[in-house]
């Protein structure tokens, strides 16, 4: 029987595997309207993918396997704060840095065991590389709304709007050229499989309005990934 030793040392292999050319900005979130409990780390890794659909003549750009991991920390009563890797989106890629980190906060309005959880989560991301002594920057303000129903002890449905903002001033024209705005929903399933230990998958659906080097960049997206989770 795989124990939870072997469960943490498994997504702490794949978190270490996270290639640095990943492109693509999560927007789903990989969790629920609940907070960890005071003193509670939480840390979760897996993979997922993204399809964007932009511009005109609309044209696809796609990654399939894109690693993903995040850590959770419980600051106080329906409080946490959150680090997650953060990338950028796939049409800005040749422009700005091509990873980066996201840090957010969560607040739970509601008390714990309650059937319906409703959260707030706010986060700051931004990535910085140099490449060939040219510096490259970018930052996301983003915010999301989450519901949670709790079906039963065991498993949980999240649906959660998000919003994101991402510029990069150190592209040519700066931030005001080069900038992508991303709303959107997604859906997700939280399911316990051992205790601490659960199985997170979620689809995502948003727009994508922004511009690379003033010329305009809109269009839908989809994103879709699944996580394992502990906490301890």
């Amino acid at each position: 029987m795989i124990n939870k030793k072997i469960y943490i040392i498994m997504i702490l292999v794949m978190s270490l595997l996270v290639p640095i050319s990943s492109k693509a900005f999560w927007v789903v979130n990989f969790g629920t309207a609940r907070t960890l409990h005071k003193g509670k780390f939480g840390f979760a890794a897996g993979l997922g993918g993204q399809m964007v659909f932009l511009g005109d003549p609309m044209l696809t750009s796609a990654f399939f396997t894109i690693p993903h991991a995040g850590f959770r920390y419980g600051i106080g009563e329906r409080l946490d704060a959150g680090l997650r890797l953060a990338p950028i989106p796939l049409p800005f890629a040749t422009v700005g840095p091509g990873f980066g980190i996201n840090l957010d906060v969560k607040y739970c309005f509601t008390k714990p065991g309650s059937k319906f959880d409703f959260g707030i989560v706010l986060g700051f991301g931004g990535a910085h590389v140099l490449i060939e002594e040219d510096t490259r920057l970018a930052y996301s303000p983003n915010a999301a709304l989450l519901g949670t129903y709790n079906v039963n002890e065991t498993m949980q449905f999240t649906v959660m709007a998000r919003y994101v903002n991402l510029a990069i001033p150190t592209a040519p024209e700066g931030s005001s050229a080069n900038f992508v705005n991303i709303a959107g929903l997604s859906f997700g399933l939280k399911k316990d499989i051992r205790p601490n230990i659960s199985i997170l998958p979620e689809v995502g659906f948003y727009n994508y309005d922004g511009q690379m080097a003033g010329t305009g960049k809109s269009g839908p997206g989809f994103q879709y990934g699944v996580m394992i989770a502990t906490s301890f």
